[in-house]
């Protein structure tokens, strides 16, 4: 139900302010992602961590998303709690940003339609390494992690494919975070020289 809060009562790991947009892809209807009209297409079809699965197995990945969205402003991930989702992003931006003793946070990366929100939902300890705060409205797509790493052992070629989407988000997050932190706090000249 659109505007809707979702369960949960902010506990630790809980976004802020979700919406669920729809529930699940017409699961109460019986419906399956293929079975419904593919108005996601173009996030598919424009690149990001959809694209880069196999077709032939994303259904069943795409059977375990509903639709949230995120108000502007409001903090979806909290460095060092608890991670037991991930997003794809459909619409919108996302800053993830890291805490900085003695500072504020400190933006790394901006993300958008198309890009994976969320990794360490997948490998222990299964706490969020950085932030998240919604720069504009965000729509996205939202997975369980406890269920997407069930189906990613029931099919291997899905999760050696979702395995590598995140090892490649972890490795430019990283950059990107080193990148920053040099900026702000390292010496003149002391950033990538490539």
């Amino acid at each position: 139900m659109p505007g809707q809060p979702l369960g949960g009562g902010g506990g630790e790991g809980d976004a802020g302010d979700v919406r669920a947009v729809d529930s699940s892809y017409g699961a109460e209807k019986g419906e399956t992602y293929a079975g419904r009209e593919r108005e996601m297409t173009g996030v598919i079809t424009r690149g990001g961590v959809l694209a880069a699965l196999p077709a032939d197995h994303l259904d069943p990945l795409m059977n375990l998303a509903r639709e949230v969205s995120f108000p502007a402003g409001v903090r979806i991930i909290e460095e060092g709690s608890r991670a037991d989702r991930f997003w794809v992003i459909r619409s919108g931006s996302v800053a993830l940003d890291i805490r900085v003793p003695g500072r504020r946070a400190a933006t790394v990366e901006e993300i958008g339609a198309g890009e994976l929100l969320g990794w360490s939902w997948l490998l222990p300890p299964r706490h969020w390494h950085l932030g998240a705060e919604a720069e504009s409205e965000v729509w996205a797509y939202e997975f369980d992690g406890p269920a997407v790493r069930a189906l990613c052992e029931k099919d291997p070629v899905l999760g050696m494919a979702l395995a590598i989407e995140v090892a490649d988000a972890i490795a430019q997050r990283l950059m990107a975070s080193r990148t920053r932190l040099l900026d702000l706090y390292g010496p003149n000249g002391s950033g990538p020289k490539w």
